[in-house]
Formats: C-alpha cells, structure tokens, sequence
C-alpha cells in the first residue's frame, strides 16, 4: 500500500541538543496511529514535525511520495488538519465561526466571504460531532468536553485527509473523555479516514490504535498492533513503572501496578 505520509531520516534539535530521531514513519490511508510514550518522549514534537508547523534539522517529510518543500502552507493546510494539545483561554468567537476558520485553506487569494461549499462543510462536521445545537453559542460559555468537540468540528470542516491530534482526552473529566472517545471512534472508522493521534491513556490507544508507536528518548522504541506493544515487559521499559496484565472478562487489560505505601 502506498504510504500516506512518510518521513525518513527525520531529526529535530533545540538549543544544539537532539529531542527527536533520526526515525523513519510511514502512515497509510485509512488507519489509526496511535504515539505513546512518557512525558518528553518526543511525541508533540513528531505531531508538529509531520503538520508542517516545525521544520526538521535533518531528513526529509513527504505527502503521496511529494516532498514537504514541494508544497505551500495552503496545499499542506488541505491534506493535514491538526488539533492541539494547546489552545488559548479565551475563544471571543461562536462554535460557527470557529468551525469556519477551518475553511481557510480553501479560500481563493480573492475570495472575501465563505461560499456556499464552505458553509455546507461546517454543516457537516457540526453535524458528525454532534454539536449543532451549539451553532450560535460562543465558545468561551462552553464546557471543555464541548470546547474539544468544536476544535475538532474545525478540523472535519478543514475536509484533510489526515486528521492530526495532540492529547485530544486531556484535562477532561470521566464522561467527556468517554463522549470524545466514543467520537473519535467513529472518526477512525469512518472510510477513507486517517488518524494520527498522541495520548498518554493506554486505554484509548488500545480502542483506537490499528497501529502503536512507543517513542521514548525520541527515538522508536517499537511499533505493532496494541496487542503487541500493551505488553507489561514493553510498557516497563517505556514509562519505567510496572505494569500486569488482568482479565476482568473476555479481554485482558494492561494496567500500571502501583505498590502499597510501606
């Protein structure tokens, strides 16, 4: 299968010190990549690398076998949409606007107002988040379960092929996080959809993940089906903490061992 996104070689560095690679990635049409790792591991930073938004010290990034360097921002901004872990306090614009703002890379050099495909776009991600009811309200009045499902409405309307997303579980409460991750299901399954995500819940990689990428130091310490990298050995290894396997029913579940307080 043709890759959909390849990176080969690709190293980043600040301040003379290397916070990722070199590693080599290949991301294909239709699945779920899932990044795991620890705190520092180089996840945020390979999200950015393979957005665009960074620029790599060494290798080489391309889109359907065209190098990044062959593209404008506009033409990367229509095949990869991205939601960060990261998002001002104050939003002083309504969940319409917002989603809107997605329609960007498509806007002509000339065009001064959305057109009725724009529009149409917004409907539909509105409409797969299951948010249109929050149309009219402004963000900053939202809940952060609500605020997470409107960015990521934005990146739908954006229409990419590749949907980017950095920690999207973070900060929520148990019901948001099962409502977003219930949505994001959808979204992996959807056909023709590819996802790439970063998260540090073990749980959502194992629901999600077609494939799993374990950075630690910044470099790939492995990649397979979560079956294969949701072992204690593997997880010990890359957050340094024990973990065990239990079977509370048909499927057996990895989760972190934590020891009593002597």
């Amino acid at each position: 299968m043709t890759a959909l996104l390849t990176a080969r070689g690709l190293t980043y560095e600040a301040d003379g010190r290397t916070i990722l690679g070199p590693l080599d990635l290949e991301v294909h049409p239709g699945e779920c990549l899932v990044l795991v790792g620890p705190n520092g591991a180089g996840k945020t930073t390979l999200l950015r690398l393979l957005t665009g938004l960074l620029r790599p010290r060494a290798g080489e990034l391309f889109w359907r076998g065209r190098p990044y360097a062959a593209l404008s921002r506009r033409e990367l901004a229509r095949c990869i949409a991205y939601v960060p872990q990261i998002r001002p306090a104050r939003v002083p614009l309504t969940v319409e606007e917002v989603v809107l703002l997605g329609r960007y890379p498509h806007l002509s050099a000339l065009q001064w107002a959305p057109k009725t495909a724009d529009f149409t776009a917004v409907d539909e991600a509105l409409a797969v988040v299951g948010v249109q009811e929050l149309r009219r309200r402004p963000v900053d009045e939202l809940s952060g379960g609500e605020r997470q499902a409107v960015f990521i409405a934005a990146a739908l309307a954006q229409e990419a092929e590749l949907l980017v997303l950095d920690e999207p579980t973070i900060h929520l409460d148990a019901r948001h996080q099962s409502d977003l991750a219930g949505l994001l299901l959808r979204l992996a399954g959807a056909a023709g959809r590819t996802v790439v995500l970063a998260t540090h819940d073990l749980n959502l990689a194992s629901l999600l993940g077609d494939r799993l990428l374990a950075l630690a130091g910044g470099c790939i310490l492995a990649a397979g089906r979560p079956a294969e990298i949701l072992q204690p050995d593997l997880l010990e290894r890359l957050f340094r903490a024990r973990f065990e396997i239990v079977r509370p029913g048909e499927r057996p579940v990895t989760l972190l061992r934590l020891e009593p307080t002597p």
